[in-house]
């Protein structure tokens, strides 16, 4: 099968592009960032031939991310440590109460996502506050600081320091039930109501909501830090796994060698934007939906389009509407461990292994450098959670539909599958009091060579043999040399 995509170099051009102009990325790393792609495609024979236009094409897209970044800015400019009035209308994840402030970050129509150092003596922002205050860059971190408060907040999307010195209006009661009419708002309370109803209790109540809506907010810290040691963190998002669930059986409809039929497939995708919508559009899950969209849409037109093209393209409109994207830990995470398990797919044999190897391996630079610590179990933990992260998530959507016909056999349903999330936690909870789950990491910069050499190894397929042993070579001479350098 052939595995390379054409859409796929201009896609990392326009992100390279992106990431400049927003100014993430130097002039000097642009240039050999740039040259190395070229290089590569000039020098090494991919399916998808190197000429001049091409390579023209790749840079004009370069050209654009800078462009867009540039639209960006202008609308949306950085802190200048001015007083400006911003509407927050969300604080994704829960807020953290520290001394006499509340740390967490908003969205606001004026700039994006900012993070806020809220005096906890206002009123905090539940649904919708209007508020005035200085609009600052990020503190420095110090060096009696281990917590690097800029770069959480620049992986989480955030622009900039927002400091409250008041609000015009606290809770604002003609828009609070605009807001509460917002299917996002209305699908989690719903749900909420659901489980409660049910009398699930917690902390299987939260896991259960986090996997339906991806609101954390019900999960106790325990639950997420538990989670993360365990290598499955990724559960807690929504992302194309969740959309898988949620789609997998309308959309068998595209298997049909009848048109008619595989057009039924359309409500299967419909039901699909509407849970992404539903969860408030995260880009995992937004980035699932494309790839999913693109190819029922080659399937409906009689062609076949390459899992990789999909992927392109959900590269390219998740950074055109959003420049900051590409910047964000979490938009990182999922398209690297996308392209992780897309270079895996390939070969059918033994993928419920293969494909948690290939998606941690390949995001191992990220979450040891960002969380310093090290899942050790995260391979028979992930194959034992698929199929029960199936079955709850068929309960819970089984049951929460049921409920509004038949609420005792919906509430049934919904129970089993709260019965099934607490034995799963507890038994989590208990190997974890007796086995560490995770090696905590002073520096996790020495683990970016094994994320190079899994690469290589993932990546054979996609790119060039020689390439990809370069990469792997690479990687195993920076491990050796870290690791001398760490003896004497």
């Amino acid at each position: 099968m052939r595995s390379y995509a054409p859409l796929l170099p201009y896609a990392i051009a326009f992100w390279f592009g992106c990431t400049y102009g927003l100014g993430d990325l130097n002039v000097l790393w642009l240039t050999f960032s740039l040259w190395c792609v070229g290089g590569c495609w000039l020098g090494f024979t991919w399916g998808y031939r190197f000429s001049k236009a091409r390579y023209s094409l790749f840079v004009l897209c370069c050209l654009l991310g800078v462009f867009r970044s540039f639209l960006e800015l202008q609308n949306k400019p950085f802190p200048d440590g001015k007083i400006h009035t911003f509407k927050i209308t969300s604080c994704k994840p829960s807020p953290v109460c520290f001394g006499n402030y509340i740390y967490g970050y908003g969205n606001t129509s004026e700039v994006g996502k900012v993070a806020f150092k809220w005096p906890s003596n206002l009123v905090f922002p539940d649904i919708e506050t209007t508020a005035v205050g200085s609009w600052d860059e990020f503190p420095e971190q110090t060096h009696r600081s281990t917590f690097d408060v800029r770069e959480y907040y620049e992986g989480l999307g955030c622009r900039g320091l927002f400091n409250p010195r008041g609000t015009i209006a606290p809770h604002d009661i003609t828009t609070s039930i605009e807001e509460s009419h917002s299917l996002p708002f209305y699908y989690r309370n719903r749900m909420k109501t659901k489980f409660e109803s049910a009398g699930i209790l917690q902390p299987a109540a939260g896991l259960m909501l986090g996997l339906s809506t991806g609101d954390k907010s019900w999960i106790p810290q325990y639950t997420k830090d538990l989670f993360s040691r365990a290598g499955l963190a990724h559960l807690l998002a929504v992302s194309g796994y969740h959309v898988g669930i949620v789609g997998c059986l309308p959309l068998l409809f595209l298997r049909s060698r009848r048109r008619e039929i595989r057009w039924l497939s359309s409500f299967g995708l419909s039901g699909i934007w509407l849970f992404i919508v539903a969860c408030g559009s995260p880009w995992s899950a937004v980035r699932s939906g494309i790839m999913v969209t693109v190819a029922c849409i080659g399937k409906w037109s009689g062609r076949r389009i390459l899992p990789w093209q999909g992927f392109a393209v959900a590269a390219w409109v998740v950074a055109w509407v959003d420049p900051w994207a590409p910047q964000q830990l979490g938009t990182q995470l999922s398209f690297v461990a996308t392209a992780a398990i897309l270079a895996v797919i390939t070969n059918p044999k033994w993928l419920i292994v293969r494909i948690p190897i290939a998606a941690q391996t390949a995001t191992l630079a990220w979450t040891a450098t960002t969380f310093h610590q090290l899942p050790i179990w995260f391979l028979p933990f992930n194959v034992i959670a698929s199929p029960i992260v199936a079955i709850v998530g068929a309960l819970i959507g089984s049951g929460s539909l049921l409920e509004e016909f038949y609420p005792s056999v919906g509430n049934t349903l919904l129970i089993c599958g709260g019965h099934i999330a607490k034995y799963a936690l507890e038994l989590l909870s208990s190997f974890d009091s007796s086995h560490p789950l995770a090696i905590q990491l002073e520096s996790g910069k020495d683990f970016i060579g094994t994320s190079l050499v899994t690469m290589g190894w993932l990546f054979q397929s996609t790119i060039p043999m020689l390439l990809a042993r370069i990469l792997s070579t690479t990687a195993v001479a920076y491990a050796a040399i870290t690791l001398i350098r760490m003896l004497v």
